[in-house]
């Protein structure tokens, strides 16, 4: 609660989340780490509803945008040499149902 301070849930991640994250309207939270995963998890719960092994770090933010009336989330998967994350050279497009 931003006038309480009070947190409403937390996932604790495997490696460092230095991408952010991106939000839909319809409460999904989605993440990636450096390890590759990327997460969608639900907004009010923080509960894990779906995650995606990319196959290199997925570090940057992703992107929500609408297609044929489908929401889809997009994220690079390129790694991260600085901070020893498999390299890649990924985009990577899913559809949010």
């Amino acid at each position: 609660n931003v006038d309480t301070g009070k947190i409403e849930w937390e996932v604790d991640t495997d490696q460092p989340m230095i991408g952010g994250t991106c939000v839909t309207g319809g409460g999904v939270v989605f993440a990636g780490e450096a390890n590759g995963y990327f997460r969608a998890y639900n907004a009010k719960t923080g509960k894990k509803l779906w995650e995606f092994q990319t196959g290199a770090g997925a570090n940057a933010a992703c992107s929500l945008y609408e297609l044929g009336g489908k929401l889809h989330v997009a994220v690079a998967s390129g790694g991260n040499a600085q901070i020893n994350a498999p390299r890649g050279d990924n985009l990577l497009v899913f559809t949010v149902d």
